[in-house]
């Protein structure tokens, strides 16, 4: 059985829409950029095939300690206290609680 892939869809629209000045920009843009870093040190890929073209992008690993550590997480509906990772065939994994805090 193939492992699964957690993925994390980025949008790049709207990322300096509240910017008010150049060094808010510049904060932004060196926050992404070292964010991009430490995924890159962390294996995390840009998923294959994705369209980057349309102000979204895919990222994957296969590993969930580095899915958590990049903050791949979302919570689902209202429950704000679960936290999940997606999976690039849609599954939701719910995300250990010694795993969470592990990587906190």
């Amino acid at each position: 059985m193939e492992k699964p892939k957690y993925v994390s869809i980025w949008r790049n629209k709207w990322i300096t829409a509240n910017a008010n000045s150049i060094d808010d920009f510049i904060e932004t843009f060196e926050g992404l950029a070292k964010m991009f870093k430490e995924w890159k040190e962390m294996g995390i890929k840009l998923y294959p095939g994705c369209s980057t073209g349309d102000d979204y992008a895919e990222f994957y690993t296969e590993d969930m300690d580095m899915a958590v550590k990049a903050r791949f997480t979302v919570t689902i509906g209202d429950d704000e206290t679960t936290e999940y990772l997606l999976t690039d065939n849609g599954e939701e994994i719910r995300v250990p609680e010694d795993e969470l805090k592990k990587n906190q």
